[in-house]
C-alpha cells in the first residue's frame, strides 16, 4: 500500500519572531524593567543572600559553604562578578533576577504566538498574512494575540511567583534561559541550544534529565555526516563530542568542586536539599506526592487553562494516530499537525515536570512552588494555544471562504474575541486567582523594612566590628544570611534560633525580626525565648541586654564578660 503524502507548506511566520536578535532586544528590555523596579522597596531574601555572601567570599579568595541555602553555580557566577561593586552587589543581582523572571513570561508568550501563527497559517498559501490590508491582518491575528496574552499574564501572575522572583530567587531567570534554549533547538540551532541550555542546568538539577540526553542526541546527529563510524578517526569528528562532553563535565565540576573546596561534601547538594525545608512543606504530610501535586502545584495554574491543555493533548493524540494511518508514518503525521504537536509536547513536558517535582517531594526534597515554574510556563503555552486553536476552528466552521477575504478575517477576529470572553467568564470571572500589584508591593515593603532595620541597627550599635567583638550572634532562622552579609562574616558565624528553650545563657547579640501586620506576634526569637535568656537558670547567669529598635527589628546586645555562649 502506497503512503499518501500531503504537500508541506512553509508556515507563514515573520522572520523577526525567528531571529535571535529579537530575543536579545527582549532581554535588554527586561533588564531596563528590572532596574526600574528598584524604585519599589527592594531586597533579596534568604537564598539570594547566601549566593551574595559566597560570591563575595570567592572574590576575596576564600569560600565557606555551610549553613545558608543550597549551592547553585549559576547565581554565584553573577554574584561573584557583582561583588566587585561592593554595596551595589545585591541590587545588581536583583536586576538580573527580576529581568529573568519577566523574560521567562515573555518567552512563554513568544513561543505561544509562534505556535498559534502556524496554526492560523496551516494549509494556507505562503505569505498570505502579508497580503491582507492592515485592519484585516489585525483581525486575523486575534487568536495569536489572545494566546500570547494568556501565556504572558497567566505565567507572570502565577501565585507565589512574582514575590519570590522580586526577592531575588533564580528560578525565573533559569527557566527563561531554558525557554530560549528550547526555541533555538526548535529553529534548528542545536549547538547554540545545547550551550545555552547548560546555563539553567547550573541552577536546577532536574534539567539534567532533559539536557544530557539532548547532548547525546546531538553527538549522534553529528555522527551521521562522518560516513559511518570510520569518521571517528579524524579530529574534526571528535570536536562536537568533546564540546558536548566537556560542557557536561564543566557543569558537573561547577556543582561539585566549589562545595568540596568550601567545606561541604560532594554529596552536599542532595543531603542539604533533603533536610532544608520548612515545617509547612508537603514533605511532612502523610502522602507527600499527592499533597504536593494536588494542593501545592495544581492550584498554581487557572483550572480552565489546565483543562484546555489536557484537552489539546488528547485531541492532538487522536489527530496524530489518524494522520499516521492516512500518511503512512509518524514523521509525516507530525509534519501535517506540526503546531498542534508542538503545543501538545509543551503540555506533556509541563505536566511531566510537575510529576517529577512531586516525586522529589515524596523522597524527601522540599517541593517549593518556585521549582514548578518551568512546568507552569509550558502548561500555559499548551493551554493558551488550545484556546486559540478553538477560535481558529470556530472560524473555519463559520464558513469556507478564502482567508484573504475580509469576511474570513472578520471571522477570525470575532472568534478570537469570543474565546477571550469564554476564558474570562466560563465558568466564572478568574481574576481573583491572580495576585494583585498592591499585594506584591506590600510583601516587598515588609521585606525591605526588615533589611533597613537590620542595617540601621548595626550602624547605631557601632558597626559590624563592635557587634562581633561582643561574642555570639543570633537571629531568626530566615534572616541568618542577611545578617551574615551585613556583618561580612561566613554564614556559620551567625546562629539560627535554638530548637528548644533549654539554654542557660542567651547569645551576646540578638537581632529580633518582627512579624507582619497580619502576624504581629510572629517574632524571632520570641518574647518567651528572650525572657528565658534574660532570667537564665540562675540569676547570675542571666543576660542583661541593651535594647535598640527600628521597626520591625529589635537589637539586643550584652557585651558583658559572663555572656559568652
Amino acid at each position: 500500500m502506497t503512503a499518501v503524502t500531503e504537500p508541506r507548506i512553509k508556515p507563514s511566520e515573520p522572520s523577526l519572531l525567528r531571529s535571535g536578535s529579537l530575543t536579545l532586544w527582549m532581554f535588554g528590555f527586561c533588564l531596563i524593567a528590572g532596574a526600574i523596579t528598584l524604585n519599589w522597596p527592594s531586597t533579596p531574601s534568604y537564598d539570594p543572600w547566601s549566593w551574595l555572601i559566597w560570591g563575595r567570599e570567592i572574590l576575596h579568595g576564600h569560600l565557606t559553604i555551610a549553613g545558608g541555602s543550597s549551592w547553585k553555580p549559576l547565581p554565584v557566577l553573577f554574584t561573584t562578578v557583582f561583588a566587585l561593586f561592593g554595596s551595589a552587589q545585591p541590587y545588581l543581582w536583583l536586576i538580573v533576577a527580576r529581568a529573568g523572571a519577566l523574560m521567562a513570561s515573555l518567552m512563554a508568550a513568544k513561543l505561544t504566538a509562534r505556535i498559534v501563527l502556524r496554526m492560523v497559517a496551516q494549509r494556507r498559501p505562503a505569505g498570505w498574512l502579508a497580503q491582507l490590508p492592515p485592519w484585516q491582518r489585525a483581525a486575523a491575528l486575534a487568536p495569536v494575540v489572545l494566546a500570547a496574552a494568556l501565556a504572558l499574564l497567566g505565567s507572570g501572575f502565577t501565585p507565589t511567583y512574582p514575590v519570590p522572583m522580586m526577592l531575588g530567587y533564580s528560578e525565573g531567570f533559569t527557566f527563561g534561559l531554558a525557554l530560549i534554549a528550547v526555541e533555538r533547538a526548535w529553529d534548528g540551532h542545536h549547538r547554540q541550544a545545547f550551550a545555552i541550555g547548560l546555563l539553567p542546568c547550573l541552577d536546577r538539577p532536574e534539567l539534567w534529565f532533559l539536557w544530557m540526553p539532548y547532548g547525546l542526541w546531538l553527538i549522534w546527529r553529528e555522527r551521521r555526516g562522518w560516513r559511518g563510524w570510520r569518521g571517528w578517526r579524524g579530529w574534526r569528528a571528535w570536536l562536537p563530542v568533546l564540546t558536548v562532553l566537556g560542557g557536561i563535565a564543566l557543569m558537573l565540576a561547577l556543582w561539585v568542586v566549589p562545595q568540596v573546596l568550601g567545606g561541604r561534601s560532594a554529596t552536599g547538594l542532595v543531603t542539604h536539599a533533603r533536610h532544608n525545608h520548612s515545617v509547612h512543606s508537603a514533605v511532612n504530610s502523610a502522602f507527600p506526592f499527592w499533597t504536593e501535586l494536588s494542593h501545592v502545584i495544581w492550584p498554581l495554574v487557572v483550572e480552565r487553562v489546565e483543562a484546555a491543555a489536557l484537552l489539546l493533548i488528547a485531541v492532538t493524540a487522536v489527530l496524530l494516530v489518524r494522520a499516521r494511518r492516512r500518511l503512512g508514518g509518524w514523521r509525516e503525521a507530525v509534519r501535517a499537525n506540526g503546531p498542534q504537536a508542538t503545543a501538545a509536547l509543551a503540555g506533556v513536558v509541563g505536566f511531566g515536570w510537575w510529576l517529577g517535582i512531586s516525586i522529589e517531594t515524596q523522597i524527601g526534597f522540599a517541593g517549593n512552588t518556585r521549582y514548578t515554574i518551568f512546568g507552569v510556563l509550558l502548561v500555559y503555552i499548551a493551554g493558551a494555544s488550545a484556546y486559540a486553536w478553538a477560535a481558529i476552528a470556530l472560524a473555519q466552521l463559520a464558513g469556507r471562504l478564502p482567508l484573504a477575504r475580509a469576511a474570513a478575517a472578520r471571522r477570525l477576529g470575532a472568534t478570537g474575541a469570543l474565546m477571550a470572553l469564554v476564558f474570562l467568564f466560563v465558568p466564572g470571572w478568574f481574576a481573583h486567582r491572580l495576585p494583585s500589584v498592591s499585594s506584591i508591593r506590600v510583601a516587598l515593603r515588609y521585606q525591605a523594612q526588615l533589611r533597613e532595620g537590620y542595617a540601621g541597627l548595626i550602624k547605631r550599635a557601632g558597626g559590624p566590628a563592635k557587634l562581633l567583638a561582643c561574642g555570639s550572634v543570633m537571629t531568626d532562622n530566615y534572616e541568618v544570611t542577611m545578617l551574615a552579609w551585613y556583618l561580612d562574616v561566613p554564614i556559620p558565624r551567625v546562629q539560627a534560633l535554638p530548637h528548644t528553650l533549654e539554654t542557660a545563657q542567651g547569645p551576646n547579640v540578638v537581632v529580633q525580626a518582627g512579624g507582619t501586620s497580619d502576624t504581629p506576634d510572629d517574632l524571632g526569637p520570641s518574647p518567651v525565648q528572650m525572657g528565658f535568656w534574660e532570667e537564665g537558670w540562675l540569676a547570675a547567669n542571666g543576660s542583661h541586654y541593651t535594647i535598640r529598635q527600628q521597626y520591625p527589628v529589635t537589637l539586643f546586645t550584652d557585651c558583658s564578660t559572663h555572656s559568652t555562649t
